[in-house]
């Protein structure tokens, strides 16, 4: 609201395994014979057809007394990529190690890249594929696909092959792009050998491996965790997913990306900012720099903290905390880790204070009472900056507790007015920004703050406190802004929000009816939603015609293909839900 490598959970030291003693050795092995002897009973006994289903039935019986039942790894997260639902029951997989690295290196074998989804269909008619339905508001490039073919087999273990389409160029295809495989979950020695044996088909493919698991130290196990391959035009991982440390079992993924993915991944971070403009309201924007450049002169205070998220810590104290390492570094034994954890202690801890905060807030107010119309909007833009932040160090600074009640009540006087959310904190309405855009539209702060507002849905109350369909209000106001201030500067990140407002609404017709995380009704979204994706791709082509080098073009010329062949995008930008 960020090239994306999988992420890993934490592992623990690994722990010796436990030598059994003698004597259940010995019991075991006397168990065994007695197994043994029954097969004997029951071959003379019964027909020689039943000796294989006799001995089956005592081996399960050995196995059930001497292994207890495995409980379930530790999922690291929720899979990235929604995959299409089973078309029909699968056997399950062989849970032998050498038949996991022949599947792997199989199914690998079958990413023809860059292959249209119709051709490669054709070749592997018996794997279902499906286009994307679901939602993925700033997701990376890799998670925009717009079909996915899938071995239905075990989730964590099924394999997908991943068709997108990153260009405008006719006809629009979408091509394999990505490949992507996590074995089942295996026992610590035989996922070694998986590890090893795939690593050595790949290296006589692709050349060495990169090796970039973490230093020895940190590592789960003793072999590579992460290898990456970079030959021509394609990208080879070979990474240990998850690791159980208790139970000794863990997973490998074999991922594979081509070249057009990979460029598109490269853009990842500027379009996801642009496309969320999350980056407007971080502290030290560029919103909050022109501010600081403002009132500088009159309050210096003021814009040291619009433009830091902590105070520099004060340089005796520094000096201090210095001295006291050095003294500690003196006295202190042989163990590095005495020292380091000395002086992090040492050093001073840093916060602005709410109190501070509070004074700078009034000051701002009181002045723009008295200032005149034209610096107005400075001062209100610059309090709301101030409003925005103060319970959150409120939250982290107890001592001013007994003052929260107090100040609320001398700042709603000035229009500052905060609502207590369903989780018991405290979030600011952003009432000043409101007053700023409402009274005076006409100067750049009064845009700014229309600009801020209309990224945020229109909507500053507390658990979607103006309804769901924020899109609504969003395309309503936006239309307005862009008829009545066609020079505005602000105008590209305008007619860009209208273009997500539009695809949103088309994208919840699309919803999927099963899935758990949503609480969108597409049925509600159809009436006009065919209108609204034609008016989506009116504007993203507007920006590519009418400022092709921008940020937003590029933003619009990710999303346009999908748009035009009707795949589901996943928008929810301009959809709002608690149960998000």
């Amino acid at each position: 609201m960020s090239q994306e490598c999988p992420e890993f959970q934490s592992h623990q030291t690994r722990q010796p395994q436990q030598v059994r003693p003698a004597s259940l050795l010995f019991g075991k092995r006397f168990l065994g014979l007695v197994a043994m002897s029954l097969v004997f009973v029951v071959t003379l006994v019964l027909r020689p057809s039943l000796l294989k289903a006799a001995w089956d039935g005592v081996t399960r019986i050995l196995h059930v007394e001497s292994t207890p039942p495995p409980p379930p790894l530790v999922i690291k997260a929720r899979h990235e990529m929604q995959s299409p639902a089973p078309a029909a029951p699968q056997p399950q997989s062989d849970d032998s190690g050498e038949a996991q690295v022949q599947k792997l290196s199989t199914d690998f074998e079958k990413s023809a890249w860059g292959a249209s989804l119709q051709d490669w269909s054709a070749l592997h008619p018996e794997i279902p594929c499906a286009p994307f339905h679901g939602h993925m508001w700033g997701r990376g490039a890799d998670a925009q696909w717009a079909q996915q073919c899938s071995i239905p087999t075990e989730l964590q273990a099924a394999a997908h092959w991943s068709f997108y389409i990153f260009t405008l160029q006719e006809p629009l295809v979408s091509r394999l792009e990505q490949f992507d495989e996590t074995t089942i979950a295996l026992p610590e020695e035989a996922l070694k050998q998986v590890q090893q044996s795939l690593q050595t088909r790949l290296a006589a493919r692709y050349g060495p491996a990169e090796d970039r698991s973490p230093t020895a130290h940190a590592r789960a196990v003793s072999w590579p965790e992460f290898l990456r391959w970079q030959p021509v035009d394609l990208e080879i991982q070979l990474d240990l997913s998850e690791f159980d440390p208790q139970r000794k079992e863990g997973r490998l993924r074999l991922q594979a990306r081509h070249r057009a993915l990979l460029n598109a991944l490269n853009d990842d971070e500027r379009l996801k900012r642009r496309g969320t403009a999350d980056f407007t309201y971080e502290v030290g924007s560029a919103i909050d720099q022109q501010l600081a450049d403002s009132l500088l002169l009159e309050f210096p205070d003021v814009a040291t903290m619009l433009v830091k998220q902590q105070p520099d810590p004060d340089p005796q104290k520094m000096r201090e905390a210095v001295e006291q390492w050095q003294n500690q570094l003196k006295s202190a034994g042989p163990a590095g880790q005495t020292r380091v954890r000395a002086f992090v202690i040492a050093a001073p801890q840093t916060n602005w204070k709410p109190e501070k905060f509070y004074d700078a807030l009034v000051r701002l107010l009181t002045n723009a009472k008295i200032a005149p119309p034209d610096r107005q909007p400075v001062l209100l833009f610059a309090s709301d900056r101030l409003a925005w932040r103060l319970p959150w160090l409120m939250n982290n600074d107890y001592s001013q507790a007994g003052h929260w009640q107090k100040w609320r009540t001398n700042l709603a006087s000035f229009g500052v007015t905060y609502e207590q959310s369903g989780e018991g904190g405290w979030t600011y309405t952003s009432a000043l920004l409101k007053r700023v855009e409402a009274d005076y539209p006409e100067t750049d702060w009064g845009e700014r703050a229309f600009l801020i507002l209309l990224t945020h849905g229109w909507d500053t109350g507390v658990d979607c406190e103006a309804g769901s369909d924020q899109f609504r209000h969003v395309i309503a106001r936006g239309l307005a802004f862009l008829e009545k201030r066609p020079n505005s500067p602000y105008q590209l990140d305008v007619q860009l929000i209208v273009a997500q407002a539009h695809e949103t609404w088309w994208s919840l017709s699309q919803a999927p009816t099963d899935q758990e995380d949503s609480d969108a009704n597409p049925q509600e979204y159809k009436e006009g939603a065919e209108a609204a994706r034609q008016q989506a791709i009116a504007r993203y082509e507007h920006l590519l015609q009418f400022a092709p080098q921008s940020d937003q073009a590029a933003y619009a010329r990710r999303v346009l293909p999908r748009l035009k062949q009707s795949i589901d995008t996943g928008q929810r930008r301009f959809y709002c839900s608690v149960a998000d």
